[in-house]
């Protein structure tokens, strides 16, 4: 028996380890492959075998590397698609104005409900997807995402409009929840792992950066107009649902013992399996909201990752102030500026990506060829300083006077924190998904919980800050806050063993 990316003497292992039945076996017992020591985590209210481990022959992790890319990039894909709505909005929201009225801030709720569903909905789908899978999540919530568009293109005032923005950010986060589990069932642990994380990332950061000219542009059109932000939706949403039932599943606890039984006529016997309907609905629940509030790396992280998403809104509410109003551009030459976080992405996947996973292998043969989750972080010990750097550039150069500059000084500002700040997000990601591995759905959505509940308020204080305060002033104030991120990975670098020892849900290396 032959098993696709397993060195032959670790093949061959495994074919001793699940080699299939004698053929008078088959159908007449099951490979009860667990006992009672092998639960990996007694505190979770729906136990784990520890027998879906990497080394398992039928585990996602050995599929081929094509098949690996294309789901990571279909799904990333999504991902992309879905986060446009968070910034595609803002440009049309003078058109809401003249169409229902209401100040700017009310207006602005649309956007940050929007956010804010993003952080409710992983509560939910988090922990759903580590016990029912991945696929049919995404393709359910999905068919959800495409039609409350609907009710954003055909809204009959702004409280509608703003529910329904609010339960498409619901529907939507389950590109961001899910997505990184799904990617952690295929790779894993792996230092490369951190290339197929690095695509997500990439992708999560694209979408906000598109999504500013394309609200531009539809703004513009004389033949689209603010619902056209919903149809487009509804279209791409459809079709993204669709395509996806013809996707295979990825969760390793429903992959390995339905390889096991299609390939050796056998039928695992997994506590999971044993679950009542109780502890599915307790699990569902109460998962994510454990995680988030009794491990303090998940709940650090989410709050600095909240900080670092407004950071995004914020320098949308100060596009039209720099650029417009100080140096003269038009509105859609403005919002074309937000693609200098887009060329950060290919910055950071092309130079900075290939630098992380090397340093992250060469730790871990230091380390006996043991994973250390904190090793995600090597890099940013030193490119982690660029956040208040990047800041008080742009801050400083955001007007021709302070300087005489070209506006492509805070232009290359922002460049600089798009690639500190996706390095940075692309190590907590690998950092979670090592350190909470048969969590990964939930240990995701604790992160993005906070994430997104701190970046939703982010979107009106950027309102407030840049209608009170000098562009130069709000940002400085931002940089000298973002001091508190250098403190953090320091943190964690250093102190992270001993705060993963003390987790109840966290894996042990």
């Amino acid at each position: 028996m032959d098993f696709v990316g397993l060195p032959r003497d670790k093949s061959e292992e495994a074919s001793r380890r699940f080699s299939p039945p004698d053929a008078k076996d088959v159908g007449t017992r099951k490979s009860s492959l667990v006992t009672n020591g092998d639960l990996e985590n007694s505190a979770l209210p729906i136990d784990i075998s520890s027998a879906i481990t990497f080394e398992h022959p039928y585990h996602p992790i050995h599929w081929p590397a094509w098949k690996k890319w294309a789901l990571a990039t279909i799904y990333c894909g999504l991902q992309t698609f879905v986060t446009l709505l968070s910034t595609d909005y803002l440009p049309v929201e003078f058109l809401i104005q003249e169409k229902w009225g209401g100040s700017t801030q009310v207006v602005t709720l649309g956007q940050s409900m929007f956010i804010i569903g993003t952080a409710v909905g992983p509560v939910v789908l988090g922990p759903l997807s580590d016990i029912w899978g991945r696929k049919w999540l995404y393709v359910g919530a999905m068919y959800l995402y495409a039609l409350t568009n609907i009710g954003i293109a055909l809204p009959t005032g702004l409280p509608m409009l703003i529910i329904f923005m609010f339960l498409a950010g619901v529907t939507g986060s389950v590109a961001l929840c899910n997505v990184a589990g799904t990617i952690s069932d295929m790779f894993g642990d792996d230092a490369g792992a951190g290339q197929a994380m690095a695509l997500f990332v990439s992708s999560a950061n694209i979408g906000p950066s598109l999504g500013s000219p394309v609200g531009e542009w539809i703004a513009e059109n004389p033949h689209m107009g603010y619902p056209w932000i919903g149809w487009i939706n509804v279209i791409i949403g459809g079709t993204f649902a669709t395509c996806m039932t013809l996707l295979p599943e990825t969760l390793p606890s429903i992959v390995i013992p339905r390889t096991v039984k299609e390939k050796d006529g056998v039928e695992m016997e997994l506590p999971i399996s044993r679950r009542s309907a109780l502890d599915e609905v307790v699990f569902t629940l109460t998962m994510a909201l454990r995680i988030m509030i009794t491990e303090p790396i998940v709940l650090s992280l989410g709050l600095y990752n909240g900080f670092a998403y407004g950071l995004l809104f914020l320098y949308l509410d100060g596009v039209f102030d720099v650029f417009v109003v100080n140096y003269g551009l038009s509105y859609i030459g403005g919002n074309l500026t937000y693609l200098n976080f887009a060329a950060a992405v290919v910055i950071m996947f092309v130079f900075f990506v290939p630098l992380q996973t090397w340093l992250v292998k060469r730790d871990r043969k230091k380390h006996g060829g043991k994973i250390r989750p904190e090793s995600r972080f090597l890099l940013s010990l030193v490119t982690v300083w660029g956040f208040p750097i990047s800041l008080f550039w742009f801050a400083w150069t955001s007007a021709p006077g302070l300087g005489h500059t070209s506006y492509w000084s805070p232009v290359i500002a922002g460049c600089l924190l798009g690639v500190v700040d996706t390095l940075l997000w692309l190590g907590m990601m690998n950092y979670i998904t090592d350190s909470y591995p048969n969590l990964a759905g939930s240990a995701i959505a604790a992160f993005l919980i906070p994430s997104f509940l701190v970046a939703g308020g982010c979107a009106h204080l950027g309102v407030y800050m840049f209608q009170k305060l000098k562009t130069q002033v709000a940002v400085s104030i931002l940089a000298g806050i973002s001091t508190g991120v250098v403190i953090l990975v320091y943190t964690l670098y250093f102190f992270g063993p001993t705060l993963r020892a003390r987790s109840r849900y966290a894996r042990k290396f």
